[in-house]
């Protein structure tokens, strides 16, 4: 980044100027707002603040001053505990700089009842443990897990949000929002929306492939840009010993698919199957618009005769159906990995782990080759992490309060001040030395703490078209102004320039983004249907069965037809359709 980011002191958090009413004026604001609440109370029926959840007939308008809710208004919250958050100076998910922040800035209360683990799924079973105990809920949650979020949404016992997010959020946040309308789609019943989604920038989650490019410097080969190409590099990562170590130990390409062939964030193999047109495991629109189950098209077939024969050859290991994603990163860190899929991150881990024994070892992001046909597949994330649920008897106050803590945040799309959080981020994202924000860990008393990670929806504010523009700006080494940098403002990730693989993690995006055209995401957000509850691990288990035995020669490649047939006749049919009934309620 040429610019260099320098603090500002003035147009800060707050979120308007500060003032103080002398004592007649707030007298007479306060006998207006009292005479105008007895009118409505006796035309309407005064119901503010009994768990009505944002009836519109009786609902008040909270006070809000210089930007700031007085008096403050408390929500009510259960927090997972993210691992991989950090605090300091004796703070907790209840009691931060964040809450703080919240409550003098902006008069939300957050307040914490209770936190757990997501890592162990402590979380996700005390969420499911308060909704069969009949316990109160509190006002607002995250869910992380499709099938508990699905639970709540038919419990009859969280809000229909559709309603609320048309009164009280913001033209930012709903111009956000207008962007994916298919993260709405997972929350939705009867045609009514009730979970928020947490949305996250997918630019970045597609693989782009990572090579060794000191084994292409040793070896005096250029990156691949056919199949051809490609075998021919693999060949020579694996005969013509590219570590110097005068065995034969390395690995030319490195995957997951011990447990499934999609979803693997370093060591996806989604884009291997993509040069043959297909994606196992997700559904897509086929030619006719309808939505098909990439794991039984034909390009499937043609991938698996293709991975037993890198097999034979010894491009990919022995033991390559027992790799899943810790095993591939293990295998990066011994130095031994050639060539694999990832998101744009791989080089910061398990990259990271390599050059801890190596140095001089690097992977470089270049462009898959292209595919048989002269087009390229992958995987791409949903544009959603999770959902915030809000409980129906939350009070008109405390949902109001909500959407004005959720619009302060996506404030930082409108201003051009990067530094507008800088009340509860100055000192934990950043320090400033000199008059410039420093985002070095090293630099930073006590330590770098994200303090996104505090936030209600625990991430970064996203609103995908416009953080996308000054990431690629970023990433392109262009000068940024105070606008495209306030993009940053909830992440506090202004620039890339302290830490060298975060530079790599800038330069995949930019070859990610050169080929958005091979980015197929999953079309289904339904919750399970009938069949998929009943057979769904059947017919996984075949496939997976089916796929290892072809690639390591155990049957013919003709055994991938039977599985065809069996897996539609065994309910993929009926799934097929089910998936397709959801599908054409939602288009």
């Amino acid at each position: 980044m040429k610019k260099q980011l320098y603090y500002m002191k003035t147009g800060v958090s707050n979120m308007g100027k500060k003032g103080r009413l002398i004592a007649s004026t707030l007298v007479v604001v306060m006998m207006v707002g009292l005479l105008a609440a007895c009118s409505k109370g006796e035309k309407e029926g005064n119901g503010a603040g009994t768990g009505n959840g944002g009836n519109a007939a009786n609902e008040d308008k909270l006070n809000i001053v210089n930007g700031k809710i007085e008096p403050a208004v408390t929500i009510t919250m259960v927090r997972g505990e993210d691992p991989t958050a950090k605090f300091k100076n004796g703070e907790t998910y209840a009691d931060n700089v964040h809450t703080r922040w919240a409550k003098d800035t902006l008069g939300v209360n957050m307040e914490t009842l209770w936190s757990s683990p997501t890592a162990d799924s402590s979380y996700d079973t005390k969420l499911k443990l308060m909704l069969s105990s009949g316990d109160k809920l509190p006002d607002v949650f995250v869910s992380t897990q499709p099938n508990t979020t699905n639970m709540f949404l038919e419990s009859g016992k969280v809000l229909d949000v559709g309603e609320a997010f048309e009164k009280y959020a913001s033209e930012t946040y709903k111009a956000a929002m207008t962007e994916v309308p298919e993260a709405w789609q997972p929350f939705m019943k009867d045609g009514k929306k009730y979970a928020l989604p947490v949305l996250r920038p997918t630019m970045g989650t597609q693989s782009p492939l990572w090579i060794r490019q000191d084994w292409l410097d040793k070896l005096g080969l250029k990156a691949p840009t056919t199949v051809e190409e490609l075998e021919a590099v693999m060949d020579a990562f694996v005969n013509k010993d590219p570590d110097g170590n005068g065995k034969k130990d390395t690995i030319a390409l490195d995957f997951g698919m011990k447990d499934a062939l999609i979803g693997y964030p370093a060591g996806d193999v989604s884009w291997i199957f993509g040069l043959f047109g297909a994606i196992p495991e997700r559904w897509y629109p086929g030619e006719d618009g309808k939505l098909q189950y990439g794991s039984v098209q034909p390009g499937i077939k043609n991938t698996l005769v293709k991975l037993r024969e890198w097999k034979e050859k010894g491009y990919i290991t022995e033991d390559i159906a027992l790799h899943d994603f810790n095993k591939v990163a293990e295998n990066v860190a011994t130095g031994k990995v050639g060539m694999l899929g990832g998101e744009n991150w791989v080089m910061v881990y398990p990259g990271s782990l390599m050059l801890a024994s190596n140095p001089t070892a690097m992977y470089a992001p270049y462009p898959l080759p292209k595919g048989v046909d002269g087009k390229n597949m992958r995987t791409i994330a949903s544009s959603y992490t999770s959902a915030i649920l809000i409980s129906k008897d939350i009070s008109d106050e405390a949902l109001q309060a909500f959407f004005h803590y959720q619009n302060a945040l996506y404030d930082s799309y409108n201003t051009e001040d990067p530094f507008l959080f800088k009340a509860f981020q100055e000192g934990y994202d950043y320090t400033i030395l000199d008059g410039k924000a420093v985002m070095d860990e090293a630099q930073i008393p006590g330590g770098k703490v994200a303090t996104m990670k505090y936030t209600i929806s625990g991430s970064q504010t996203v609103y995908s078209s416009k953080l996308l523009e000054s990431t690629l700006k970023r990433a392109r080494g262009e000068e940024l102004s105070n606008k495209d940098l306030a993009a940053f403002a909830t992440s506090a990730i202004f620039s890339t320039d302290s830490n060298p693989l975060e530079r790599i993690t800038d330069q995949a995006t930019l070859v990610i983004a050169a080929q958005t055209d091979a980015d197929v995401r999953e079309y289904f957000q339904g919750p399970s249907t009938t069949t998929m509850s009943s057979r769904n691990e059947l017919l996984k288990k075949m496939q997976m069965d089916t796929f290892t035995e072809i690639i390591y020669g155990k049957k013919t490649v003709d055994a991938f037809d039977a599985f065809v047939e069996k897996w539609k006749s065994s309910g993929g049919d009926d799934i097929t359709k089910e998936v397709n009934d959801w599908y054409d309620s939602v288009k």
